[in-house]
């Protein structure tokens, strides 16, 4: 029962909503229902707890049906009917949050369609044209929000029907209705086209902006003074063409635009618009840029600083874990080690466990202490692919260093057959794993026959593995290998 739709959308109420939930259902406007009333109320009352233990399906019926025989059909008939009352629910709700009109404005609307000219005359004078500036006008000082400016655009027009209606009609209204669909379509176009260019790079095809976009791109290019006063606009302009141009030049002025505009966005936009700049410079390293890895690191402790990598109140795990990892790979050792400790409790609990056994395990083998990596490894649950591969591609690279010939041997073999099985990994990642595999086992055999073969042979099996490497297309944990193939070559 646990899985049914009713018990999972109950789960994701907080305790305020579920008593809000249980009020609604309990109002005869909205649900007429005797037995879906008895339902609501007692979901409200076993909540949070909705085990099988207190939603065995025998029992709810007996709450709803004192003294009927079971009938499983008449119960799903009500679980049925409380889960549309349920969506009816959100949607209210969601209406109330962001607001399709100004509440005032509804009323007027209403007056004005029934022709109660005499009511919203005497309103209209007092109310609506007195605080219009205050509910209408939107400036560079106020936050970008989708929502409140399709309420303002509505509102505006309405605003300027009724003063049509009473014959007090002049331009304020449909004048700032302008200003205001400028504001959203740029926003909302900008925004939708910086996505494009980001979902076309990860499924390798072409952005379809089309003619248009491309003729308002090169306008608002042209004239700057418009942009800036807008910010919304400012920033995903400046973000598009960094996107699209992928100019390294125009990355600074662009980030800082970003960050003189960050109280013009509420957390989940500036969390998607410093996504867009990691991804940026995350595609830098990838085309050879190493500086820009600074870049990602700087973000990261940006965002850290502002509470913007947090969602619902928790640090996802692969922000901590790709945070460690930036941060090793930039010898940020002593920075690495207390953020490890002190973010550890905003992880999810059911998550903290692996990522702090695995970070810590990273953090121990990057200072040269792999002895420390094993014992922490075997805590890490594999649950999570990632987690499953990050943690043999840091087990092989363990196993490498203490010249654990058999335990590698064996390793490598598992894993090799583990990629090969897994049917959730690409053709691309298959390749970048079975090259590590693959290189990190000749690096191995040549290593331990150092000092054992011919010198001539062994700098033949040297050459050629630096020569395979060369044209390999993807080796995941490259830099490792070819820093151990260096430290080979150099003490031979």
């Amino acid at each position: 029962m646990k899985n049914n739709p009713l018990f999972l959308l109950a789960s994701s109420l907080n305790r305020k909503e579920m008593t809000r939930f249980a009020a609604f259902a309990a109002s005869p406007y909205f649900n007429k229902h005797k037995q879906v009333r008895a339902l609501a109320s007692l979901l409200s009352e076993i909540y949070p707890d909705f085990s099988e233990n207190k939603c065995e399906r025998h029992a709810i019926f007996q709450k709803l049906f004192p003294g009927q025989p079971h009938d499983q059909s008449q119960l799903a008939i009500v679980f049925s009917y409380t889960v549309r009352l349920m969506e009816q629910y959100f949607i209210i709700e969601t209406m109330s949050e962001i607001g399709q009109l100004d509440d005032k404005t509804l009323f007027f609307n209403q007056l004005r369609k029934r022709k109660l000219d005499s009511l919203l005359k005497t309103d209209w004078d007092e109310k609506m044209v007195k605080s219009s500036k205050k509910r209408l006008g939107t400036n560079a000082e106020e936050p970008y929000s989708q929502h409140i400016l399709e309420k303002k655009i509505r509102t505006a027009a309405e605003q300027d029907a009724i003063a049509m209606r009473l014959g007090q009609a002049d331009n304020r209204f449909l004048a700032e209705k302008q200003h205001l669909l400028d504001t959203y379509y740029l926003t909302e176009r900008l925004r939708d086209a910086c996505e494009l260019l980001q979902r076309a790079r990860l499924l390798k095809s072409v952005p379809e902006v089309g003619p248009v976009f491309n003729s308002l791109v090169t306008a608002l290019d042209e004239q700057p003074e418009i942009t800036v006063q807008i910010p919304s606009v400012n920033v995903y302009l400046q973000l598009y063409n960094l996107l699209k141009n992928n100019d390294l030049r125009s990355y600074p002025a662009c980030l800082q635009t970003v960050k003189d505009c960050t109280s013009y966005f509420n957390r989940e936009e500036l969390q998607n618009i410093y996504n867009y700049l990691q991804n940026f410079c995350i595609q830098q390293i990838n085309q050879g840029q190493p500086d820009f890895l600074k870049e990602v690191f700087k973000l990261y402790q940006h965002q850290l600083d502002n509470n913007l990598l947090l969602v619902d109140g928790l640090l996802p795990e692969w922000h901590y874990k790709n945070i460690v990892t930036t941060g090793l790979r930039l010898d940020e050792r002593v920075w690495v080690r207390r953020f490890i400790e002190q973010n550890s409790k905003l992880l999810a609990p059911t998550v903290a466990s692996n990522a702090y056994s695995y970070s810590m395990a990273a953090w121990h083998y990057h200072i040269g202490q792999p002895k420390q990596v094993l014992p922490l490894l075997l805590q890490v649950e594999y649950t999570d692919l990632r987690y499953n591969l990050d943690a043999k591609s840091l087990l092989l690279r363990t196993y490498f260093d203490l010249e654990e010939e058999e335990a590698l041997l064996a390793h490598t073999e598992a894993f090799g057959q583990f990629v090969k099985r897994n049917k959730s990994l690409t053709d691309f990642q298959k390749r970048g794993y079975f090259n590590l595999i693959k290189f990190s086992k000749q690096a191995f055999r040549l290593k331990m026959q150092s000092g054992f073969v011919k010198d001539e042979k062994w700098r033949e099996g040297l050459q050629k593995l630096q020569s395979d490497m060369k044209t390999a297309e993807i080796v995941f944990n490259r830099t490792w290998l070819e820093n151990k193939i260096e430290e080979l070559a150099a003490g031979h």
